[in-house]
């Protein structure tokens, strides 16, 4: 890769599905909160493409043993322009606030940093393409040094978009 973020071996924005192309995909795998306990999660996320902006908004239940948690998320997008290798995104957490972030293509997988405005919280994950309709999806959120939670998920493509309705 040159200092331009530039691919010179390959380009991944063509074989990727997973951002680059309207689509709604389940998610299911585990939830790993702050004491590493593990909780069953499913849901579905949403890709669409506005002009100038990519939304990746979904809906996902975390389902502990003692009833269900629903997580909704809205991630906003810059598409990536042609030739180039990272991009940015934001979101907002009612938790955490805002939520400022970079997706970097690397071969066969899109990674993510983020951190949030005052620098407290950050997080990192990968989703790796194992073909057109699934990609698996590991990542962490901390506070500072401190795990608040992490997950491993699978997504897979429910069907191609656009949509006209939401989640």
């Amino acid at each position: 890769m040159t200092s331009t973020g530039k691919n010179a071996r390959n380009n991944p924005m063509k074989t990727h599905t997973f951002l680059f192309r309207e689509g709604l995909w389940s998610v299911e795998g585990v939830y790993f909160d702050d004491s590493g306990r593990p909780i069953p999660l499913e849901g579905k996320t949403r890709v669409t493409h506005l002009p100038g902006l990519w939304v990746n908004e979904g809906a996902l239940e975390l389902k502990p043993a003692e009833g269900s948690i629903v997580i909704h998320s809205r991630y906003e997008v810059t598409p990536f322009e042609e030739g180039l290798s990272t991009t940015s995104w934001k979101s907002s957490n009612p938790a955490v606030g805002e939520l400022n972030g970079s997706f970097i293509l690397v071969d066969d997988a899109i990674l993510s940093v983020c951190r949030s405005g005052d620098g407290l919280f950050g997080g990192s994950e990968f989703m790796l393409r194992v073909n057109d309709e699934q990609y698996l999806n590991r990542g962490a959120f901390l506070r500072e040094n401190e795990k608040l939670s992490s997950w491993s998920v699978t997504l897979r493509k429910i069907k191609d978009g656009p949509f006209p309705e939401s989640l």
